[in-house]
């Protein structure tokens, strides 16, 4: 049954009588004992403590303090995007963050003090994308975006936000505020940088807002004179509330002119350790207090409700809530009574309890994305190329034979006397057998520099001018004629005097092993153009042992063909991390991240945005990737395309699970990449990448599989050289892994987003 109920208060807030048709009205804003504390130990910080404030619904309250006395940590508690650690709060009959009280939602209209816009979009652009999340129609939207920039003077709609002077950067975030006309409005210092006519202009419609159409207006000022228009202000000074009442009490109790008179004196009393209760504010204003809520009357005209002694603010909400009873605000100075009618039609806003994604901000949100990302052509271009530039440079600079390798040749056997002239003939002839042979070396791999001695070659090689020394003994073809000969019966001596003694820098494996493959092959070839100049079988001084045709993989294996899978995975999964990392972390160190939170929007549709948006970007790396790697430079490929480009593009899912895991982990752009680092060199060195997993220590092996990218990789490479398809283990595990990482990573950071949803 409807009851009239008349609320009757010792100090009225407003200079007017307001009679309200909704549920919740007479609710505004009550904060009892809110104490917020960052930090632990010696790193305690407390940045409210014990504020009790009060706001009639349908009134202006200015919030005044210096920097750093907590008024933004403050807002940020009522719009559901910090909890206290002590306290409570009521938000328009509800505590902010619970599912009834559409806060963060469409019923309150957030400014943060940092501007919180996007820079690559116009003010159309800026404007139509909360009026999506707020699922506004078109026609309301160009309606308030006509007389927004009427009321606040704004540039031409498709003007960049980032083009814009700060003055005017701060009233579109204004108008991103006032757009969707909510019940309640907090604004954090809207008046900076805005001259006194338009600041006069702002004043009066938040004015018009409060007394025509009931909203409940809180500000944050610098400017200390213009909060005389507000209802009602509160006076902060290291976390605490000095003083709140009306300006006129105020300046009259304190027999001041102006209100930065009534400050100072406020904080000079506070800073001397007065310990009179100055702070009469809230629980004169609307309450008459003895200590905690006490003494408050509803009276009823069919009953009379008496509430006195509970202190509870939680007994307040139950007898505030009167479902839709008709409630009515007195105010015996004026006689004035509002019926909360509105000149012009107000959208109805939605304020959906359900947990389930929103389609209309999930629309929003990614027509966001989309518009960021095709603004700058050359960036995307290079987003979408940057897999396949690495491709490439791994293909150019890995796996590649060493060449022109500069290696010191002493041999004995020329002639001082003849100028040490290598001649030698191709006839089977035993003779020069030192030059022979060193015509089988590979001018490509090795550049021959002669030496006349050992000594002086060994010194280029420790001065760093050479890789090693060949020396060939002076007999040494007569030497390898009769070792030849005498076979198993050969001394000692004639071994030595046949040998070629190579001494080689060892300080690059991969050098040493070119130039040890090089001598050898060239001794090999040298081997059977002798044995064919004198008529007999080339192979018969081989060694038994004949390499068949491989079953998988080429002849002549190159290290580009093992490594390009790792290559190719790798480079799409970093990207992923890093782009995720980024995107996220840009938008919540502008305020964006927190603005879109507040205005209704969920962790989950930021990450479902994020997710298909970056999913197209994938799908046109993967497409390069592949055009590189299998048709410019040909690397050899037996399996299935499809089973490959899906390996890849669950490998580009991971990585942006990971990226959004790191995002709900890390507030800085620091910590995240060396987060993000930390992750990618553990799992560079051991997923097999740039070395076979079978040459890590068997203890490590275990550790090697945990990884997200090593069945993967493994799986891949299987499809490459051996054409295996998902039937085999091998390969099915690869998909398999990579789509169970992915949802732990998805799933980690949404728990971790909740857990840490109002901290920070």
């Amino acid at each position: 049954m409807a009851t009239n109920v008349e609320f009757v208060s010792s100090h009225q807030l407003r200079n007017n009588e307001t009679t309200c048709k909704t549920s919740d009205c007479g609710q505004g804003i009550l904060i009892r004992n809110a104490t917020k504390i960052y930090g632990v130990g010696k790193k305690r910080c407390t940045v409210l403590n014990g504020i009790d404030m009060s706001v009639k619904k349908g009134t202006i309250y200015g919030l005044l303090g210096a920097s750093g006395c907590g008024k933004t940590t403050l807002l940020s508690c009522l719009v559901g995007r910090r909890r206290l650690k002590s306290g409570d709060i009521l938000v328009l009959g509800h505590k902010p963050g619970s599912p009834e009280s559409g806060i963060p939602g469409p019923r309150v209209g957030y400014m943060p003090q940092e501007l919180a816009l996007f820079g690559h979009f116009s003010i159309k652009e800026t404007l139509h994308y909360f009026g999506r999340i707020y699922n506004l129609k078109t026609d309301f939207i160009n309606s308030q975006l006509e007389f927004l920039s009427k009321l606040l003077d704004l540039p031409p709609s498709h003007r960049y936000v980032g083009t814009l002077s700060g003055g005017q950067q701060r009233r579109v975030s204004f108008a991103v505020a006032l757009f969707h006309e909510p019940e309640l409005l907090i604004l954090d210092e809207p008046t900076v940088g805005v001259d006194p006519l338009l600041r006069h202009s702002i004043w009066n419609h938040l004015v018009r807002q409060s007394v025509d159409h009931g909203r409940t207006i809180i500000v944050t000022t610098h400017y200390i004179e213009e909060a005389r228009q507000a209802n009602a202000i509160g006076l902060m000074r290291s976390g605490r509330l000095l003083a709140e009442d009306s300006p006129e009490n105020l300046l009259r109790e304190y027999n001041l002119s102006s209100l930065e008179d009534v400050f100072l004196k406020l904080c000079m009393a506070d800073f001397v350790g007065n310990e009179e209760k100055i702070n009469t504010g809230a629980q004169q204003l609307s309450y008459q207090l003895s200590g905690g809520i006490d003494n408050v009357a509803f009276h009823a005209s069919k009953s009379e409700l008496n509430i006195s002694g509970t202190g509870h603010l939680q007994q307040m909400e139950l007898n505030l809530q009167h479902g839709k009873t008709p409630i009515a605000f007195t105010n015996k100075r004026s006689g004035f009574i509002n019926s909360n009618s509105e000149a012009r039609k107000r959208p109805k806003l939605i304020c959906s309890k359900s947990v389930l994604p929103s389609s209309n901000r999930l629309n929003a949100l990614i027509q966001k994305n989309f518009l960021q990302m095709f603004r700058n052509i050359g960036m995307l271009l290079f987003i979408f190329l940057i897999p396949a530039i690495q491709v490439i440079l791994s293909c150019l600079s890995l796996g590649g034979d060493p060449s022109f390798l500069r290696l010191a040749i002493v041999n004995d056997e020329l002639d001082p006397s003849q100028d040490r002239i290598c001649n030698y003939t191709t006839t089977c002839t035993y003779s020069m057998f030192s030059c022979r042979y060193l015509r089988f070396i590979d001018n490509t791999t090795v550049v021959q520099v002669p030496f006349e001695s050992v000594s002086d070659a060994l010194d280029a090689v420790k001065s760093g001018k050479v890789w090693g020394v060949v020396h060939f003994p002076k007999n040494f073809t007569d030497e390898l004629v009769v070792r030849r000969a005498d076979g198993k019966f050969a001394d000692k001596e004639t071994i030595l005097a046949s040998s070629i003694a190579i001494t080689l820098d060892y300080s690059s494996q991969q050098i040493s092993l070119s130039l040890k493959q090089s001598l050898i092959e060239a001794f090999e070839d040298f081997s059977k153009d002798i044995l064919a100049a004198c008529s007999y079988e080339p192979t018969a001084l081989g060694i038994p042992v004949t390499f068949l045709d491989p079953i998988f993989g080429e002849n002549e294996p190159s290290f580009v063909e093992f490594i390009t899978p790792g290559i190719i995975l790798t480079t799409i999964y970093l990207i992923a991390v890093a782009l995720t990392t980024a995107v996220f972390l840009s938008e919540r160190k502008s305020g964006l991240f927190d603005r879109s939170i507040v205005a209704g929007v969920q962790m989950s549709e930021f990450m479902i945005a994020h997710v298909v948006n970056q999913f197209i970007v994938l799908i046109g790396q993967t497409v390069f990737v592949y055009i590189f790697a299998l048709l410019v430079f040909k690397i050899s490929f037996h399996g299935s395309l499809a089973l490959a480009v899906l390996i890849t593009l669950l490998q580009g899912l991971c990585g942006m699970s990971l990226g959004l895991m790191i995002t709900s982990l890390c507030d800085e752009l620091t910590s995240a990449i060396q987060l993000s680092l930390g992750s990618i060199y553990v799992n560079l060195f051991v997923s097999g990448i740039l070395w076979p997993t079978e040459g890590v220590p068997v203890y490590l092996r275990y550790f090697c599989f945990l990884m997200p990218q090593t069945y993967a990789i493994e799986s891949l490479r299987n499809i490459f050289s051996r054409g295996w398809g998902v039937e085999r283990p091998e390969v099915f595990w690869g998909i398999l892994i990579s789509s169970g990482w992915i949802f732990v990573f998805l799933g980690l950071a949404l728990v971790i987003g909740r857990i840490r949803k109002y901290t920070g």
